[in-house]
This record gives C-alpha cells, sequence and structure tokens, in this order.
C-alpha cells in the first residue's frame, strides 16, 4: 500500500492547502473584517452548505457557522459565525473564530498522515491532545495566524472525505471558546456533516 511519507509531491499539497488562510488580508484584524461596514452593498448570503470539487463533496458547516460565499472555490472555502457574516440569524450560540477548509483529490491509497507529519510538514508546533477517529484526525497546534486578533495555538483537522482528503483549520480570538476544547468538536462536526451529506450523494 501506498503510504502518506512515500508520496512527499500529496503531502506538501496537502500542507499547503492547510495554509492557505493565511494568505487572507487582515488589514484591520481579521474578525473584523467579517462585519461588512454600514454603508457597503448588500453582501452575498451567506452559504449553510455548498458544493465542492465539481459537485463530489458537499460542505457542511458545523452549528452556527456559514460560507462566506466570497472566498469559495472548487477546493477552498472560508467560514465564519452566521451573523459575523450578514445573516440575519443563525449564529448565536456559536464561538467566534475563523475556519477554513480545503480539499484535494487523494492519490489511489494514499493515507491520512499523522498529526505529527501534519505538523512537521507545516512548521506547527508539536500537536497537543491529538483526538484520531476513523478516517480523521483533530489536534491542538500553534502557528501563525491569518490575523492579529488570532491566538497562535489552534485546532487542526485532517480528514477522509469520500475519495477527497479535508484539512482544516479553526482560529479564534485568545482564551476565547474556539481554541478551548470546544474547537475539537467543531471541527469533529464538521467532518461527520460533510461526510454524511457527501455520501448521501
Amino acid at each position: 500500500m501506498t503510504t502518506w511519507t512515500s508520496k512527499p509531491l500529496a503531502a506538501l499539497g496537502i500542507i499547503v492547502m492547510l495554509g492557505a488562510c493565511e494568505g487572507m488580508d487582515a488589514g484591520k484584524g481579521l474578525l473584523a473584517n467579517l462585519t461588512p461596514p454600514e454603508d457597503a452593498a448588500l453582501p452575498a448570503v451567506p452559504l449553510t452548505q455548498a458544493l465542492m470539487m465539481r459537485g463530489n463533496v458537499t460542505l457542511v458547516p458545523p452549528n452556527g457557522y456559514c460560507i462566506d460565499p466570497e472566498s469559495l472555490t472548487q477546493s477552498f472555502a472560508m467560514m465564519a459565525r452566521c451573523d459575523a457574516l450578514g445573516a440575519a440569524t443563525g449564529g448565536i450560540g456559536a464561538p467566534v473564530g475563523v475556519l477554513t477548509v480545503s480539499l484535494a483529490r487523494n492519490a489511489k491509497d494514499t493515507t491520512l498522515p499523522s498529526a505529527a507529519e501534519v505538523a512537521s510538514a507545516a512548521g506547527l508546533g508539536t500537536p497537543e491532545d491529538i483526538r484520531p477517529a476513523d478516517g480523521s484526525i483533530v489536534f491542538k497546534t500553534s502557528g501563525a495566524t491569518p490575523g492579529p486578533d488570532l491566538a497562535p495555538k489552534h485546532w487542526r483537522s485532517v480528514a477522509q472525505i469520500d475519495r477527497y482528503t479535508m484539512g482544516a483549520a479553526l482560529f479564534g480570538p485568545e482564551g476565547r471558546r474556539a481554541v478551548s476544547l470546544e474547537g475539537a468538536g467543531v471541527l469533529e462536526q464538521l467532518i461527520k456533516r460533510t461526510t454524511d451529506k457527501t455520501a448521501e450523494g
């Protein structure tokens, strides 16, 4: 069987996509950028699910989160609380945070990397509180953030979604719920909802 470590180019591709959120503009602080100015034109409606990878994956956010339609591509999406993205309802009770997801098609027989392999390839801190499950891994780590108002400690995950690998990262303000143990549950819910909906076809 082909292993993750024997496919360095595939590994590098997944790790790069995991860090894709770091290229977003953080001019006034990423969380502040999620709230449109009062005089702005009406924003695109936040999405509660989205078809990705040519319709082969249905991305479903965790409770209270919506997809920013302006960020959406076939392989990348950014999510935040629905109210932070301009939705009239839907964000109450969810932790404040920024969630990014990237997808890549698997090479044949590719297995998921370990948390240590992901952290090493992406230049992240030593993984903590590793939470393996069937077809996924969630762990806490540290590294560069996509905005100055977000804590270096954050949660990451890698999951097998049908024929695709989904990488996700959840960032939140220092000391807030998104970077607590609750953040792991947010990623686990994202994985389960996306896996289940994708399997439905």
